[in-house]
């Protein structure tokens, strides 16, 4: 008998974040009012639900959804035939969830229907088996986004891809299983017939399988029949609903049986009345080889075996040997053959299914779906095609009139329509008219308020612990634990080694309902200045950096509940009379939490000094060590703004001490300057790091640093200065010197840093011009080499290059005689490069 597998017993589980659902129809209300509800409840936040288009044309107008695009992404998906698939594929950090079944997101799918659904979970990274079945998965739904939903925005795209930024376990590698494995048809690609039929490798001695509909023709049966040439094939049905044709009856070696008994309890004689919507095939070889297979398919043409436009998209899961065998037994498929025959009762009934059989009315009006972005609506341009006139009319979720337009505006391949914003922030729904008629019902999806959803745990916390800087009560250490689990967190984590767990199942949850068992951004092109891009990062990694570094995300509200350092909520400050014994409290608080966030700073600092140290030996990638070290500048630079603007930071103290901030820059200097990989010279890691914002971002940030630190180039020769003093100071310069080379024609790298600098000192923009000026320097010293001093001249201080190296570093002379010149090296190991003065030539700095 089938095995109950609740959903809502998964969800309880917790550790999923995200939900990715795709169904043929949809009852949205009970999408929203019961899956949804209990998905949220249960911590998966953001949620995505898949369905044709054709279904979602019928869907939002006989029942329009009341939070599709605010609390969760509807998406329709257009193919030549009907987009099919049941998929629920729930992904958390450490985990996910696949089910592939034949339930649609209806209430009779989820409650009433006999349905099949294959459950397997995948226990994270170290569950190759699980992570091959959720790649296979997640290549269907890029194929899907690809190729049939073109004229839905970007945006919306967007939304669906990041389910998979929730599973970063699905980066890691993966093995085949051989026992279960995606069969998955869609338009021009090899039929899902194909896909199954290739596994068989023996004579075949029986087929069983079943379903709710089958193609006039009976062109899959035959398919079947004559492809395997079993020695028994059955098919079993249920008279009372199957949609087959009568002719069925005359098929010679094909026995038709009765499914009356498939799926149902037998202590309970009323679960036959049960429409049996399952859709399954079982194949048993003579040698004892078998494979079954149950999901979305139906055993007609277009699921199975059409390989053109009109093909179905359909997923399926087969399981292979002893699994199929099992599989078989606890979906009561071994059994099909002892079924008893179809009665002449039946087939009346079947006759009559026939008779009665009519084509769905297609929608008076086309359907799609628009963007609101900053107070306008965003909508595909094909979608207009051949309209004269369009009136736009936008409506609220129950129905109201909010506002009309008449003015569309062209851009690019979009077209843009502007309402009033407190318009926009009711509306639900657009509707395009022409001539009084309704030509286009356009759902509309709230991007901000989508996206927010989309967030993951660690993102909402990392947030919510950055917003409280500003308030009195700062919660430095969830942000500085959010920031190191964002940052430091290894793509190598070590997780339990576990197996795919499958079962197949027909469902009833103990509540009566049944349930089926790296964002890269474009950087805007400023004029004369070649496009950058952003890399590639996981989902926290991204919205860190573009919280901190790109501020496209954070809203700089603070938290709904502001309290003091006291631990006063606002009306409760109201008329309070703070006496000394308060103040002298307040002003502890204000030392504990600083002294809190020094510590915390210096563990953070701890951790990417030793990631600087791993470079230099050869532990840890430059391009890893680069996009960390980002990150950290970035949280030292919001923490830093912090000084003399909260309260919690007393006039004249700081929340980064400058001995910490110099111990790091120190660090970053000694690592990342010398070698042929260095900020330096960043040609051996590619094009596309080289070239990327972040790292000219990167090293804004540093000279940000620098900055703060007070680096600044010393050319005054003190009286009577030791050795000692001489060599620091010719060491700073030499620093000064690399920052210039690394800054120089990089328009993005002097923007981040006057941006950063302009925040703390907007007044203070000299030492910016004067590492400007020292870049452009830089260059025309080595265009006009041979115009440079006779290195005889040489004194400490003055600036080298080679003669014969272009590619080579400028750097400061440490030491000169006639016959050598000692430059100095970037490096903690005390060493300085010499070479004859033959082989160089000499720049002074005045």
């Amino acid at each position: 008998m089938l095995h109950s597998v609740s959903l809502l017993d998964e969800l309880r589980k917790g550790g999923y974040e995200a939900s990715l659902i795709t169904t043929f129809n949809a009852y949205l209300p009970f999408y929203e009012e019961v899956v949804l509800r209990r998905l949220i409840h249960a911590g998966v936040r953001h949620n995505v639900l898949m369905m044709d288009a054709d279904q979602y044309a019928h869907s939002i107008a006989s029942h329009p959804p009341q939070f599709a695009g605010r609390s969760y992404t509807l998406m329709p998906v257009k193919v030549g035939g009907a987009f099919h698939p049941k998929l629920i594929f729930l992904t958390g950090k450490d985990k996910g969830l696949v089910l592939v079944g034949s339930h649609n997101m209806t209430l009779s799918g989820f409650g009433f229907n006999r349905e099949m659904t294959n459950l397997v979970r995948i226990d994270g990274r170290a569950d190759a088996e699980g992570v091959s079945l959720a790649q296979d998965v997640w290549a269907e739904i890029e194929y899907w986004l690809s190729h049939f939903t073109s004229d839905v925005p970007d945006q919306i795209r967007l939304m669906v891809r990041r389910v998979r930024e929730f599973a970063p376990w699905m980066q890691s590698a993966a093995r085949k299983d051989g026992r279960v494995r995606l069969l998955a048809g869609r338009p021009n690609s090899a039929s899902l017939w194909s896909q199954f039929a290739n596994s068989i490798g023996g004579d075949v001695d029986s087929v069983s399988l079943t379903g709710a509909f089958f193609d006039r023709e009976l062109n899959f049966v035959r398919q079947v029949a004559n492809d395997l040439r079993p020695k028994r094939l059955t098919i079993a049905v249920d008279p009372n609903t199957v949609q087959i044709s009568p002719n069925a009856r005359t098929l010679i070696d094909i026995s038709l049986v009765s499914a009356k008994a498939l799926g149902v309890d037998e202590e309970s004689d009323l679960e036959s009345s049960r429409y049996l919507h399952a859709k399954g095939i079982f194949v048993q070889q003579e040698d004892g080889q078998a494979i079954f297979a149950s999901g979305s398919a139906n055993p007609s043409a277009p699921a199975w075996l059409s390989p053109n436009l009109r093909s179905n998209v359909e997923l399926m899961l087969a399981y292979y040997g002893d699994q199929a065998h099992s599989a078989a037994e606890a979906t009561g498929f071994a059994s099909i053959a002892g079924m008893p025959f179809l009665c002449e009762e039946d087939w009346l009934a079947i006759r009559e299914n026939a008779e009665t059989q009519t084509e769905a009315e297609p929608p008076s009006h086309r359907s799609g779906v628009a963007v609101v972005e900053d107070f306008r609506v965003l909508l595909d341009r094909n979608l207009l095609s051949e309209l004269l006139e369009p009136k736009f009319i936008l409506f609220s979720p129950e129905g109201i009139t909010l506002g009309q337009s008449t003015q569309p505006r062209p851009q690019d391949e979009l077209v843009i329509v502007e309402f009033p914003e407190a318009d926009l922030l009711a509306a639900s729904a657009l509707n395009v008219v022409v001539d009084d008629r309704l030509v286009l019902k356009l759902l509309l999806h709230h991007c901000k308020e989508v996206e927010e959803q989309s967030r993951s745990g660690t993102q909402r916390r990392f947030k919510e612990a950055l917003q409280s800087l500003e308030s009195d009560s700062p919660n430095i250490e969830a942000l500085i634990g959010c920031i190191e689990k964002i940052v430091f967190s290894e793509a190598t984590e070590a997780k339990s080694v576990a197996s795919v767990k499958a079962s197949a199942s027909g469902n009833t949850s103990e509540d009566g309902l049944t349930e089926p068992g790296g964002l890269a951004i474009d950087v805007e092109e400023m004029t004369g200045r070649r496009p950058k891009k952003r890399l590639n990062h996981n989902g926290d990694f991204g919205y860190l950096l573009d919280t901190l570094i790109y501020h496209l995300n954070l809203n700089r509200s603070a938290p709904t509940e502001h309290v003091d350092l006291m631990g006063r909520s606002e009306e409760e400050q109201v008329g309070a009379d703070d006496d000394q014994d308060e103040e002298s409290y307040v002003s502890r608080k204000q030392e504990e939490i600083l002294t809190a966030c020094h510590a915390k700073v210096k563990t953070l600092i701890y951790r990417m000094t030793a990631q600087l140290k791993a470079f230099v030996k050869g532990e840890q990638p430059l391009e890893q060590v680069l996009v960390r070290l980002l990150a950290v500048l970035a949280v030292l630079r919001e923490l830093r703004k912090c000084d003399g603007r909260v309260t919690w930071v007393e006039k004249g103290k700081t929340t980064v001490p400058e001995e910490v901030r110099s111990k790091l820059l120190n660090e970053i200097m000694f690592s990342l300057f010398e070698g042929e990989q260095s900020l330096l010279h960043l040609e051996g890691l590619g094009e596309e790091i080289q070239s990327s914002d972040d790292v000219a971002r990167l090293k804004g940030l540093l000279l940000w640093l620098a900055w703060d630190c007070r680096l600044a180039m010393d050319l005054r020769k003190q009286f009577n200065e030791s050795q000692e003093s001489l060599n620091s100071r010719l060491e700073r310069n030499a620093m000064v010197l690399a920052l210039a080379q690394m800054a120089h024609s990089e328009d993005v790298v002097l923007e981040e840093a006057e941006e950063s600098i302009g925040g703390f000192s907007s007044s203070d923009k000299s030492w910016l011009r004067n590492i400007d000026s020292l870049s452009q320097w830089c260059l025309a010293v080595r265009k006009n080499s041979s115009k440079n001093t006779w290195p005889e001249g040489a004194e400490p201080g003055d600036v080298a290059l080679s003669r014969n190296i272009k590619s080579w570093d400028l750097r400061i002379v440490a030491t000169s005689t006639p016959s050598r010149l000692s430059l100095i090296k970037l490096s903690k190991d005390n060493t300085s490069l010499r070479f004859k003065p033959t082989h160089l030539d000499i720049a002074r700095l005045i």
